[in-house]
């Protein structure tokens, strides 16, 4: 189809941003398998399994390339695709858009159950075990059930949307928003989540900071503030109290900013991982481990 100007733009935003998420997780993948210490082995499969989640969520974003259209009337959203699914199936389009979004869930929780981490290693009451690989197959496997639900909540968009909304030229799905159990528990979770994990990573940052002083952590606690402000602003536009084609797109690409910032961030604080860059100041091993178990801990 012949993209607006506007969609020409969203598109170069997103491929951009999807492009770099890509690449730097890739090479997180493989700073956490050739330079992770063995004493924080179990520690490094939350970072791996996060790792492999945004790569995931990064590459289907880029394939869908969504805009979201607030369908009034209906009360529910219409998915744009402008992206290379497109040109190849309206069905691999719905699995893109489905992935991504409860991917971008997932890796919010993942991120909160590092926190945790933190405060089990320390020796605080936390419920969680010693992770081992297992945990990442099992992860992934969890992925399943929720993306096939909000890939079966999509539906084919009214020939009256399509001429009132002129999405003619478009591949395009629709989704009540709160059309259905389904979708109020989908959207729910959806606007809930972001907030909820992030009082909770506030809470468990507080108490780590009584042991320390840690920068990374203040980092990483506002990724999930981010998508929270996304959020906020989509549900201004849902309910109309500000109504505007660059809420509809920024939801979308705040979502990719997740799985870009989340690698660059790890890079930053931690210091075996950071001398995987070519640009990096070399420190010696010993020097890393000690600097690798302060920002982790």
């Amino acid at each position: 189809e012949m993209l607006t100007l506007n969609d020409r733009i969203h598109l170069s935003v997103l491929w951009t941003v999807d492009g770099l998420a890509i690449m730097a997780n890739i090479f997180l993948i493989i700073a956490i398998i050739l330079k992770t210490p063995k004493a924080l082995a179990s520690y490094s499969l939350l970072l791996l399994n996060n790792a492999l989640l945004d790569l995931a969520s990064a590459t289907s974003s880029a394939k869908g390339a969504v805009r979201v259209v607030q369908d009034h009337p209906n009360f529910s959203m219409i998915f744009v695709f402008i992206g290379p699914c497109s040109i190849i199936d309206e069905h691999l389009c719905r699995m893109c858009l489905a992935l991504h979004g409860h991917l971008v869930q997932l890796s919010t929780i993942i991120l909160f159950l590092s926190f945790g981490y933190r405060l089990y290693i320390l020796g605080d009451i936390f419920p969680m075990r010693t992770l081992t690989p297992i945990h990442i197959v099992l992860s992934i496997l969890l992925i399943t059930p929720q993306t096939m639900e909000y890939y079966v909540e999509q539906a084919d968009v009214s020939t009256e949307s399509v001429l009132l909304l002129n999405l003619s030229n478009y591949t395009a799905s629709t989704s009540s928003i709160i059309g259905s159990t389904r979708a109020i528990f989908l959207n729910g979770s959806f606007v809930f989540l972001s907030p909820v994990v992030m009082t909770s990573i506030f809470i468990v940052r507080r108490k780590l900071l009584k042991k320390m002083a840690i920068s990374a952590l203040t980092y990483q606690s506002l990724l999930p503030v981010g998508m929270g402000v996304a959020v906020s602003l989509w549900l201004c536009d849902v309910i109309q109290l500000w109504s505007s084609e660059f809420l509809e797109r920024f939801v979308m690409i705040a979502a990719s900013v997740f799985s870009l910032a989340s690698p660059l961030i790890n890079f930053l604080v931690l210091p075996p991982y950071r001398a995987v860059l070519p640009f990096s100041k070399k420190t010696k091993p010993t020097t890393q481990l000690m600097d690798f178990t302060s920002v982790t801990i």
